[in-house]
């Protein structure tokens, strides 16, 4: 299963420890996230959510600077449970139309990694 999403991927995942505020479906939580893409993400959570669930992300990414505030906007691709089937966390694959600032957010703070 893991090796199916990895090819299923459009972008290599780039491991992160950042804090999440997220909309899943019409539920708010605040939740860490284990790994960025330009496509997606792994949102570690207990939330449940079905895939196709609609989810918006803010993330705060780390620069030089300062950080650069994004919001991405997606749904759930993946459920991930353990071996008991306790929920771990969703994969998350962003839409395409990402607003322009995001994107750039993104992928600047992503080729810094």
């Amino acid at each position: 299963m893991q090796q199916e999403a990895m090819e299923k991927r459009g972008f290599p995942r780039i491991p992160v420890t950042l804090t999440a505020h997220c909309r899943i479906g019409n539920r708010y939580v605040k939740d860490a996230v284990a790994d960025l893409s330009e496509g997606g993400l792994y949102l570690k959570t207990r939330e449940p959510a079905r895939e196709g669930t609609p989810v918006r992300v803010a993330l705060a990414l780390p620069f030089g600077d300062g950080p650069k505030y994004c919001t991405l906007v997606g749904s759930v691709a993946r459920v991930d449970r353990d071996s008991r089937g306790l929920l771990r966390g969703l994969g998350v694959s962003f839409t395409s139309e990402l607003p322009t600032d995001d994107r750039v957010a993104l992928t600047g703070f992503l080729k810094k990694r």
